[in-house]
């Protein structure tokens, strides 16, 4: 069995693996989970426990465990007791949050090309060394991205959420009611964090040129041309890729709806071939992540798609119709047994992770 500074320096070095095979690894990650002000408090109060509320407290809790005077079933217990309170607040205003969520009419983020808001500010600031012209882009483009980008912000806070409560409510899950980082619940004593997310296009990109179909966006520009559409270069891709496609879909020409069918076809085709297959994704999935949000810990992807139009794929986060029994089954059949092992690489150092992906798909 691990001391705590061996469980704490392996959690600091992202050697998160070593968890998934020693039980006093996951009970060192639900006593994390314990120890943020006001939980600790509950804790100690509800199991009489003489300890001093501070910095040591963790390390002292988890020497109590290993000298057999902490069991594994008592902090269960208050994890799953202290959960139920969270989980009857959530239930109780599910319904109007989901409903609140519909008065979203579009999922577009304030900023730049690169979707950065602080970016954008910058530039102008920058530049800008005239009053009147600063005051007109805080008027005329800071405020309206700003607003964008905080509706977004809010849409996805809300709706994870509720997601996340279709899972913590499961009697399979155990919470980690403090917000442990790489951790957001235990199902089969698994520690996983889960990940909502929709097919990344960049993958889909990758999987066209390796099935020998075309680049999505040269194609649509080709057919454009042959059909005298006329289109904005100068546009980020998505929207050149709307443009174009509305320009083409307007056409009503039964060889254009054949060709753009054709695109649609091959798109699902790769994304059903995905589903079907879904290891590759997922270790792409952690290679490709951010540098600043790097984690290896073990993770669940719930990966949403409208495979008709995968930049509709947002709404599908408050079709709660759609997500609960899909949740739920998922939940009823999961075996610990059943995650894909990732071995992958990142910045030349390779990490072992569990995980698996949950695909809604329509």
């Amino acid at each position: 069995m691990k001391n705590f500074l061996e469980w704490n320096r392996l959690f600091a070095d992202q050697r998160l693996d070593m968890f998934n095979t020693d039980s006093s690894g996951v009970v060192w990650l639900k006593l994390k989970s314990i120890i943020r002000k006001g939980i600790l408090s509950d804790f100690i109060l509800k199991n009489n426990i003489e300890i001093e509320e501070n910095k040591a407290a963790f390390e002292a809790l988890y020497k109590r465990y290993m000298d057999g005077l902490l069991l594994p079933e008592t902090i269960d217990n208050f994890l799953v007791e202290y959960n139920q309170a969270q989980i009857q607040e959530v239930e109780a205003e599910f319904d109007i949050v989901k409903a609140e969520l519909y008065k979203l009419q579009s999922f577009s983020w304030g900023g730049d090309a690169t979707n950065s808001l602080d970016k954008q500010i910058v530039s102008y600031i920058k530049y800008c060394w005239s009053y009147d012209e600063i005051c007109g882009k805080i008027d005329n483009e800071i405020a309206g991205n700003t607003k964008r980008y905080t509706l977004n912000s809010w849409y996805n806070n809300w709706s994870a959420i509720l997601t996340e409560h279709l899972f913590k409510s499961h009697p399979k899950t155990i919470s980690a009611i403090g917000k442990v980082k790489s951790v957001d619940f235990f199902i089969d004593n698994t520690p996983l964090d889960l990940k909502i997310t929709y097919f990344p296009k960049e993958y889909l990109k990758q999987q066209r040129r390796i099935a020998g179909f075309d680049v999505e966006l040269t194609a649509l520009k080709k057919l454009a041309k042959r059909h005298d559409v006329t289109f904005d270069k100068n546009s980020a891709e998505e929207l050149l890729k709307y443009q174009i496609t509305e320009q083409l879909k307007d056409l009503h020409k039964p060889d254009v709806d054949n060709e753009l069918n054709r695109l649609w076809n091959e798109n699902n085709t790769i994304i059903q071939t995905v589903i079907n297959n879904k290891s590759r994704l997922i270790k792409w999935l952690y290679e490709q992540q951010g540098e600043m949000r790097f984690g290896a810990e073990n993770r669940l992807f719930l990966i949403l798609i409208d495979c008709k139009n995968l930049t509709e794929s947002w709404k599908l986060k408050r079709n709660f119709d759609l997500l609960k029994p899909k949740v739920k089954a998922y939940l009823d059949g999961f075996s610990a047994t059943n995650l894909e092992v990732v071995n992958f690489q990142f910045k030349n150092k390779s990490y072992t992770s569990l995980a698996d992906a949950l695909f809604i798909a329509v």
